[in-house]
């Protein structure tokens, strides 16, 4: 009876460890990347995704973002955040859409992602 026991528990913690493991990366790993050069030009309400990092925190819930080609500015609700989000070399990934202000254009973030940075050898 024992040994029945421990194998439910072995079975359930396998299946609960093979559930989380991507849970964190299955959005990430498959929406193709727009660079933040090209995100200037798109339409208001475009779905866009993002990697990079949050440079500066602007207050009220505003942020500047940074990747290869450029900044924006990124409006990030506080519950998307945690506090390793702002820190300095944080790689995250971020759904977001765009919005428009006149000739302004600037990001509201719908989803954020923290991943880990490749250690250098």
């Amino acid at each position: 009876m024992k040994f029945k026991f421990l194998s439910v528990l072995a079975a359930i913690g396998i299946v609960c460890g093979a559930a989380t493991a991507g849970a964190g990366t299955a959005n990430s790993s498959d929406k193709p990347l727009s660079q933040v050069s090209a995100v200037q030009n798109m339409p208001e309400d475009t779905m866009v995704y993002i990697q990079g990092y949050l440079i500066q925190n602007l207050g009220n819930e505003m942020y500047t973002f940074q990747d290869d080609s450029g900044t924006i500015t990124v409006e990030i609700d506080d519950d998307l955040l945690s506090p390793a989000a702002t820190a300095p070399n944080t790689l995250v990934w971020i759904a977001a859409e765009v919005n428009k202000d006149g000739n302004v254009t600037s990001l509201e973030a719908e989803e954020i992602q923290f991943l880990p940075t490749q250690a250098s050898n």
